[in-house]
C-alpha cells in the first residue's frame, strides 16, 4: 500500500494563463491612451522614455503568458495519460549541495534529476531537505513527464 507524498496542483493554470493574455492585449490596445497620459499628465522632473518601460512591461507579460502556457500544456498531458510511472526502490542517490540542493537518484532504472532552486514549483524537488522520503532502498512509485533529457515529478507516493 502506497501513501501519496506529494501531488502536483496545477489549478489555476489556465486561468492565469487567460489573465496574463489579456492583460498583453489590454497594454497594446491602451498603449495610445497610456502614452498620453503618461507624457502629458505625470508630472515628474525626470521620466523614463515611455517606450523603453513599455515594452518592459509587455515582455513580462508575454514571458508570463508563455510560462502559463507551458504549465497548460503538460496539466493536459497528464489529464489525458500522456505520462509514465515506475515503482520500485531508490537506487544511487547522489545529493549536491551548493547555493541550492540538487538531487539525482535512480527507481528501476528511470534516472530522476532535480534541483530544489531551478525545477519548477509544480514538480516535485524536495524543497524539504529535512525530510527522509527521498533515501536509499526506499519503495515508492512515482508518475513523471518526460520532457527532454529530464523526468519531472508531478506524483510521489511512498510504500508504507
Amino acid at each position: 500500500m502506497y501513501e501519496l507524498y506529494f501531488q502536483s496542483d496545477f489549478s489555476g493554470t489556465r486561468l492565469g494563463f487567460y489573465f496574463s493574455l489579456v492583460c498583453s492585449v489590454l497594454l497594446i490596445l491602451c498603449c495610445p491612451k497610456i502614452k498620453y497620459w503618461y507624457e502629458n499628465k505625470l508630472q515628474f522632473e525626470k521620466k523614463v522614455n515611455f517606450w523603453f518601460g513599455f515594452l518592459f512591461l509587455f515582455g513580462f507579460s508575454v514571458m508570463q503568458s508563455l510560462s502559463f502556457y507551458c504549465l497548460v500544456l503538460k496539466s493536459n498531458d497528464i489529464d489525458s495519460g500522456n505520462y509514465s510511472t515506475v515503482e520500485g526502490a531508490i537506487e544511487d542517490i547522489q545529493i549536491v549541495e551548493r547555493n541550492s540542493r540538487e538531487e539525482v537518484f535512480t527507481v528501476d532504472g528511470v534516472r530522476f534529476q532535480y534541483n530544489d532552486y531551478g525545477t519548477e514549483n509544480s514538480f516535485f524537488a524536495n524543497r524539504k531537505h529535512d525530510s527522509d522520503t527521498i533515501q536509499e532502498g526506499r519503495v515508492v512509485k512515482i508518475a513523471y513527464l518526460r520532457e527532454g533529457n529530464e523526468n519531472l515529478i508531478f506524483e510521489l507516493s511512498v510504500k508504507k
